[in-house]
């Protein structure tokens, strides 16, 4: 007597829900808005995300300005981006500006090719406009640094908080949203190290060892919470508002730039001066001092081309070190 053969066919219930995804799914798209979602599913940062959708609406906008609208990435033209990158140059933006934005509609068309949304790429033979080496943000020097860092009074809560601001911005050349999200669990020891890991652009990963001074200021600054009640753990923000109770979110990134800019004034260092210039400071005083090789500087910063770092390059010229005094041809006066 032969035995039944068992099922392996799988016995699902009917599930609403997932059959609603699916009708969404299938449903045809009819607004550009449309595939811009889809396009960035692919990035997982919301920055990344936030950035992408401004850039692209800049270039859907100037094109609805001149009466045409697209409701599709097979109708995007080559020469729709020709007159807009034309458009940009003309209105003096910064070079970086500029290949950021028409680099964000590139990537837009080449996702478009790959979804075999389009059958070719129209902007393949369109050049980009040539980057600027040189940044208009303003680095400060040595001396400026010490003064800067050296300003705030510890008497107050505030003044230690914005002297590990400074500690941290001159010393590890992070980005202003880095240092803000800061969270205790980042900081870890690995292999004699004290190491900071970083989340930085495009979800890079970085990991900044602490030097002994930096080290120091941020067990100073975690000592004297603690003095007050407050002790930090693993999911609580480095960087503390109030004295009395643990911050909820992140300090404003608003604050950083005012505690730049009020030391900055204060000091008479008359510059226009922001976050970014001690992350150009740090990364120009490695530069400067030629200890450190380029690669080496750009992992430090988080860029993924040394080319970027290159452009940090100009806090000062330094001329005692001109290729122009290497040229020796022995050459002897007649």
């Amino acid at each position: 007597m032969g035995m039944a053969k068992k099922s392996t066919a799988l016995s699902l219930n009917y599930d609403p829900e997932l059959a609603r995804k699916f009708q969404e799914a299938s449903q045809k798209k009819t607004d550009i808005a449309d595939f811009i979602s889809e396009f960035l599913v692919q990035f997982l940062s919301e920055d990344t995300k936030t950035a992408y959708v401004k850039d692209l609406n800049f270039f859907f906008d100037f094109l609805k300005s001149g009466n045409v609208t697209i409701a599709h990435p097979s109708q995007i033209q080559s020469f729709h981006f020709q007159l807009y990158r034309d458009h940009l140059i003309e209105r003096n933006l910064a070079s970086a500006t500029i290949n950021r934005r028409l680099v964000c509609i590139r990537s837009f068309i080449k996702w478009a090719v790959a979804a075999r949304l389009m059958d070719h790429n129209p902007l393949d033979t369109i050049k980009l406009p040539k980057v600027q080496t040189e940044s208009p943000t303003i680095a400060f020097d040595d001396q400026e640094v010490v003064k800067m860092i050296n300003a705030p009074d510890l008497k107050t809560h505030k003044g230690r908080t914005h002297r590990l601001i400074m500690v941290m911005l001159f010393n590890l050349g992070l980005r202003r949203s880095e240092l803000i999200n800061i969270k205790m669990s980042q900081f870890f020891n690995d292999r004699g190290h004290v190491v900071l890991r970083i989340h930085g652009k495009g979800d890079k990963v970085r990991l900044i060892p602490l030097n002994q001074f930096v080290y120091d200021e941020v067990l100073a600054y975690t000592d004297h919470l603690r003095d007050h009640g407050v002790d930090l753990e693993g999911d609580d923000f480095l960087l503390q508002t109030e004295i009395n109770h643990k911050n909820e979110r992140p300090m404003d990134g608003s604050t950083i730039y005012r505690v730049i800019e009020k030391y900055a004034l204060s000091l008479g260092i008359n510059k226009a001066v922001s976050p970014h210039s001690c992350r150009a400071t740090v990364i120009s005083h490695l530069l400067d001092t030629q200890n450190t090789a380029i690669r080496d500087v750009a992992t430090f910063a988080g860029h993924a081309n040394i080319t970027t770092t290159e452009r940090y390059d100009k806090r000062r010229k330094n001329l005692d070190k001109s290729a122009a005094y290497q040229v020796d041809y022995l050459l002897k006066k007649a």
